[in-house]
């Protein structure tokens, strides 16, 4: 591109000035003041732009690119949300995962009683209540089959193992009435 670089006598602010403009009236990018496109003598010829480098043009496209990555990752997170969920709304994303021999303490998010079972296939039933919550299915659980205890919520335990795809652990409980008994719980109401 030929031209010159055109200093500004109101601002002193340089722009350059392609030769098509020549003999035009034009304004200071900055000051808005008005001048003449013509090269005098004392005046630069503006040399051709090199190609920008392509980390200059990373650089300048760096707030587009945080803004397609969010967009990108949004639905990533609600998917990785979606396949944590156990039954009922996540409490996070990122569950803690207890390892066996952790301590922890059953809770099913309510002050209710938590029912637990003392073999392995008589936790599926528990495993399998949508809302996380026991309230109708107890009294006919308990009455049909002598496979479940209620212990109260809080109850420290000790985990044991887990089975079925992490769906179900077995622990020992630590305290209360059934103290080290060996049961099954729904593997979302370890805390």
């Amino acid at each position: 591109m030929s031209g010159y670089i055109h200093t500004c006598d109101e601002c002193g602010s340089q722009m350059q000035v392609h030769e098509r403009y020549f003999g035009r009236e034009l304004k200071c990018t900055t000051c808005r003041a008005e001048f003449v496109a013509e090269m005098s003598a004392g005046e630069a010829t503006a040399q051709p732009q090199a190609a920008t480098p392509r980390a200059a043009v990373s650089e300048e496209k760096s707030p587009m690119r945080f803004l397609v990555w969010v967009l990108v990752l949004i639905p990533v997170v609600g998917f990785i949300v979606w396949l944590t969920r156990d039954d009922g709304p996540p409490e996070t994303a990122f569950r803690d995962q207890h390892a066996v021999g952790d301590l922890v303490s059953l809770d099913t998010g309510t002050t209710r009683p938590v029912l637990v079972a003392l073999d392995q296939e008589s936790v599926g039933a528990l495993v399998d209540m949508r809302t996380g919550t026991i309230q109708l299915g107890v009294s006919s659980l308990m009455t049909k089959d002598e496979s479940y205890l209620e212990v109260e919520a809080g109850t420290k335990a000790k985990l044991l193992a887990y089975a079925n795809e992490d769906r179900e652990a077995q622990v020992q409980l630590l305290e209360g009435q059934w103290a080290n008994e060996k049961v099954w719980v729904p593997r979302r109401w370890l805390r």
